[in-house]
């Protein structure tokens, strides 16, 4: 059934992007992909690339005019430095762009959220797909998540809209090419020394095992659903001590450092740190659920919840091997 199916990606440059395309054509899917800039360097005969921008109706229609399904992972993802105005234009107005070709053409949409779009869970509570909604008085990545989620589910209610939500917690894992910002802190984890590591964690979910439940959700999903692919929690100690398991790792109390912000900007102006720390970067340490329940993505996407320690072993061997770029 694969080879007779065209799936079209946008943010096909991207981490997920990347491995998704990657996954489709070795499951013989047809994609049509679309890049920004400079042409991708991965060709295959099964793989169209077409110039564009999210933002742009005109060339959204052509993405998606012949494709059976659109996998919508195109974002600005901001932690704090980004300009505003372009975090919210393509991250709502690209998802709307997007959406309407979907209606047009009547093509499943499959839209990737974040974990990060609705309020976090306190201490051992369960997280789960019904939380509520982050808002305006949140970080500005986290609401616009929000709001585009909440233009699909009001578009498949009002508009007929075949469309589903998947929202991953914090990815990471091979390959990883640009790399991500998390892939870029655990690869100089592993090769450096740091006095000392800050409190909190993530939870952490294998690029690999999301883009395997973005395809699942291709012909399982049901529409108008949100589905939460999680993986584990681990602290910040804990990830660095598998990338390092010669160092001991002194911990450093996160609300200081928050305290401290004003004094970590000037430094920072003055000496460039190689890993932006930011009040948003280090709230969403401070808030990341600890009790992820992805039973749902598990029980109709098939989800998989490999071990973190073998996500970050097998990340960096592929950094070990001279694979970023």
């Amino acid at each position: 059934m694969s080879e007779q199916l065209k799936i079209a990606v946008t943010g096909g440059t991207g981490h997920l992007g990347h491995v998704l395309i990657k996954n489709l054509l070795e499951k013989e899917f047809r994609v049509i992909a679309l890049y920004r800039k400079q042409l991708p360097k991965m060709q295959h005969p099964n793989l169209v690339w077409i110039p564009g921008d999210v933002t742009n109706q005109t060339e959204a229609d052509l993405l998606v005019q012949h494709a059976n399904a659109v996998i919508h992972s195109a974002a600005v993802i901001s932690i704090g430095n980004e300009i505003q105005d372009e975090v919210y234009d393509i991250n709502v107005n690209g998802t709307k762009t997007i959406l309407n070709a979907c209606q047009r053409f009547h093509c499943r949409l499959i839209y990737i959220s974040s974990s990060t779009a609705v309020k976090e869970t306190k201490d051992i509570a369960v997280f789960d797909e019904n939380r509520p909604y982050k808002t305006q008085s949140d970080f500005i990545y986290e609401y616009t998540k929000a709001l585009a989620e909440q233009l699909i589910l009001n578009a498949v209610k009002s508009r007929q809209l075949d469309a589903i939500i998947i929202r991953p917690t914090s990815i990471i894992g091979p390959p990883d090419y640009r790399p991500s910002y998390f892939g870029d802190t655990i690869k100089n984890l592993a090769v450096q020394r740091f006095p000392f590591i800050i409190s909190g964690g993530y939870n952490l979910v294998d690029v690999r095992d999301v883009s395997n439940t973005v395809i699942n959700s291709i012909d399982k999903g049901v529409s108008g659903e949100i589905y939460l692919a999680g993986g584990s929690y681990l602290s910040l100690k804990q990830i660095a001590e598998i990338a390092n398991p010669g160092m001991k790792f002194m911990v450093f109390p996160l609300n200081l450092l928050l305290w401290l912000m004003p004094v970590l900007k000037i430094y920072a102006k003055i000496f460039p740190m190689k890993w932006p720390v930011t009040k948003e970067s280090l709230v969403i340490l401070k808030r990341a659920p600890k009790n992820v329940d992805s039973s749902k993505a598990i029980n109709q996407l098939n989800h998989k919840i490999r071990p973190v320690t073998d996500t970050i072993f097998d990340l960096l061997e592929w950094f070990k091997n001279g694979n970023s770029q």
